[in-house]
């Protein structure tokens, strides 16, 4: 069995691999392997490090979960860069995804920096209250309901998926009956949610999915059974419900958050999302705009303003 076989069965086991870590440890052993090329080590991984903190922000936690579409995102996020630079960043994600042996098939640098705007513009997101209802009426009957828990908390709140296993349930209801709002706190990036406020504004359909999860669950603390580690329950959410999402045209479960944050975007701004909106004329102004996304960024549990471009589409100004 090959190195790169060994490492791609170690990561499909270990959702929380660190794909930063993973990827430059690849990268040294090649520059060893070719005898030394320390400045194309060091600069590979330098661009490495810079995609996987994008990659971060978007939910991607391991090489096995990097596709063309998140390529397609992060040249989106880098359009400001020099035509060079950008160049020089897809070229890197290209040799280290090759050097991990996961199958992949390199993406053409020019073909995808001249593509970005308009693939970005066509792939909006679809997924609305019929549908999350759909996905979540056939998990309940394939005797799936926590899952069909985590889509809705996803879906309804803008959720990770270790965010929602860990959400206290008690605790969210009666934040969001006292105060109009649920502080997320376990479960964040980084331990954000100990030292930063991260408030979910709660509506009555949302209200309403909080008290069916306390009334189902009882006094259970959060969706992890108490016999299970977080480990054991990310696995069974990849291994059950990521393959029913997908049946339902939901390429992976940060499509949800995606649907969330556009589905905000138009209650803040008034208008649709650019992501999910073709005519530039029927955009948000630019304050409008900038004022929407710095709320979402909040809710999403973001640092940076830009990382919301990959949920609500490109900020695109008028003519």
């Amino acid at each position: 069995m090959g190195l790169g076989t060994v490492l791609e069965k170690s990561m499909e086991r270990d959702m929380n691999n660190n794909l930063f870590e993973i990827g430059a440890a690849a990268v040294k052993r090649a520059a060893q392997r070719y005898g030394g090329r320390y400045a194309w080590c060091a600069a590979s991984i330098t661009r490495w490090k810079k995609f996987c903190g994008f990659c971060d922000g978007i939910g991607v936690q391991s090489p096995a979960g990097v596709n063309y579409e998140v390529l397609v995102l992060y040249a989106d996020s880098i359009s400001n860069c020099a035509i060079s630079t950008k160049q020089n960043s897809i070229s890197t994600i290209n040799v280290v995804m090759k050097l991990l042996d996961l199958h992949w098939t390199p993406v053409s640098p020019r073909k995808l920096i001249g593509e970005k705007r308009t693939l970005v513009n066509s792939n909006p997101v679809v997924i609305d209250r019929g549908l999350v209802n759909k996905i979540t009426n056939q998990l309940t009957e394939a005797n799936h309901p926590l899952l069909a828990d985590v889509v809705n908390l996803a879906f309804y709140f803008g959720l990770r998926r270790r965010e929602a296993a860990l959400l206290e349930l008690k605790n969210a209801l009666h934040e969001a009956k006292q105060f109009g709002w649920v502080d997320i706190v376990r479960g964040t990036k980084g331990g954000r949610g100990r030292s930063v406020q991260r408030r979910v504004p709660v509506n009555q359909s949302q209200l309403v999915v909080l008290q069916g999860l306390c009334e189902r669950l009882g006094e259970r603390r959060c969706l992890v059974p108490e016999d299970q580690t977080y480990k054991k329950f990310s696995d069974y959410v990849s291994n059950e419900l990521l393959p029913i999402l997908k049946a339902n045209g939901v390429s992976r479960l940060h499509d949800l958050r995606a649907a969330y944050a556009c589905n905000r975007y138009q209650e803040i701004s008034g208008y649709i999302a650019p992501r999910n909106q073709s005519d530039p004329l029927l955009l948000a102004s630019s304050c409008a705009d900038t004022h929407a996304r710095e709320i979402i960024t909040g809710e999403l549990g973001h640092g940076r303003i830009e990382i919301v471009s990959s949920y609500v589409g490109r900020k695109v100004r008028k003519k």
